[in-house]
């Protein structure tokens, strides 16, 4: 088949979503079909990016509050719905059109209506039923949905009282975006949702037989490669933070891990040093909060993704305190795939990939969360088995090879 893959983010520089779209791109392009992608923002107009040839569409939007979303959106779609139609390029084999985020999605359906091709659209986060795709309010607290008044509380919890006031007439642009958003999504031919939590979500906004879950996959075989080579950027034993410094992403659950730690003995020396690979604004705090504790930590901002990978590979434990709806993160995936010891939050879709006790530990509050991770750290046989079975549970369930045949269904028309 002839597969187009339009992708909000795409390597080199982007978070998981970008990597999960390229390996996916790489993947079918290993199984004999002919692949693009099709990325908005800047870049060479076309180029080959890792191995998968890639059509770059630029724009400009202001830097005003609500205007410059309809610029990314509104305004671009027809844009890019006209890139995708110049790259397939009038081929005459089966073409599908599998668009991996919320900006890309629109412009995707576009494009299919005009070439009467089938249309996938991948779901990895809360997009679909949050205008700002991160189902929380304030940035802070998981909830269902948004009506006008959600947002309205939304807005001066996330901008702050006078800041919030002033955006309150955005809010019948922003629910009348949300709902574009999802008509967009009902006209695919087929949903596939990352996790069990993301397809349960979905449900009521697109039919339950276009949903499909499927999880995002990782190149075990490379990843091994990878893994198996030591870090540059640290030696001996450390703990590891793979993320962006946000709320979202549990950063601030940091400092009460440690405190909650310190109170079970691990202190100064007794502590291997903490290595956060990310940035973001939570970092000043983050600094001062754990060097009242005593924490040695070392900030990397931005690691090349190989030198993730091998981080992961050969930290004594992986933290990942999330607390939000994770759909299905990559950093799981890919620690898991390292043989990584993971303590993280039961949230979203975690449990597609950790069986509490066996591919990893879960826990709900900061003192139980440092309580596995003082028995991780306390039990290198524990930490080992967790890693082992992490590592077999990705080969089996996330392999490219196991979930690109399910993804080659989709595009079929069946079931998965």
């Amino acid at each position: 088949m002839h597969i187009i893959i339009p992708s909000d983010v795409f390597p080199p520089r982007c978070g998981g979503a970008g990597w999960s779209s390229h390996a996916l791109a790489t993947a079918l392009i290993a199984r004999g079909h002919t692949v693009a992608a099709v990325v908005p923002g800047p870049g060479a107009p076309h180029a080959d990016v890792l191995g998968v040839p890639t059509a770059r569409v630029p724009y400009r939007a202001p830097g005003i509050p609500f205007v410059k979303n309809m610029f990314r959106h509104e305004l671009l779609w027809p844009r890019l719905a006209r890139a995708i139609v110049a790259e397939a390029g009038g081929t005459p084999r089966p073409l599908v059109i599998h668009a991996q985020h919320v900006q890309v999605a629109p412009a995707a359906v576009m494009a299919g209506r005009a070439l009467g091709a089938r249309v996938v659209v991948t779901v990895r986060d809360h997009w679909p039923w949050d205008y700002f795709a991160t189902g929380l309010h304030g940035n802070r607290i998981p909830y269902q949905g948004q009506t006008w008044a959600s947002l309205a509380t939304d807005l001066a919890a996330r901008e702050g009282p006078l800041r919030g006031a002033l955006a309150l007439p955005a809010i019948p642009y922003m629910l009348g975006h949300l709902r574009r958003r999802q008509a967009y999504l009902r006209q695919a031919d087929a949903v596939i949702a990352v996790s069990g939590y993301i397809a349960q979500r979905l449900r009521g906004i697109v039919p339950d037989e276009k949903i499909h879950v499927i999880p995002n996959m990782v190149d075990t075989e490379a990843i091994a490669h990878v893994a198996a080579e030591l870090p540059r950027s640290i030696t001996g034993e450390y703990l590891l933070f793979v993320g962006k410094l946000d709320m979202n992403k549990g950063a601030q659950l940091l400092a009460p891990i440690f405190a909650a730690l310190r109170e079970r003995g691990y202190t100064g020396a007794a502590l291997p040093p903490l290595v956060v690979a990310g940035s973001g604004p939570l970092r000043p705090q983050l600094e001062r909060d754990l060097a009242a504790l005593g924490v040695d930590v070392r900030f990397l901002d931005w690691a090349e993704h190989d030198e993730v990978l091998r981080l992961m590979a050969h930290c004594t434990a992986l933290l990942f305190p999330s607390a939000w709806g994770e759909p299905l993160s990559r950093v799981w995936l890919e620690a898991a795939a390292c043989g990584a010891p993971i303590v993280a939050m039961p949230t979203g879709g975690i449990h597609d990939v950790i069986a509490d006790g066996t591919q990893g530990l879960l826990a709900a509050t900061p003192a139980g969360f440092a309580g596995h991770l003082a028995a991780l750290l306390a039990d290198a046989p524990l930490r080992a088995r967790l890693g082992a079975a992490a590592q077999a549970a990705a080969r089996e369930r996330f392999s490219a090879q196991r979930v690109v045949a399910q993804v080659e269904r989709v595009y079929a028309g069946e079931s998965v």
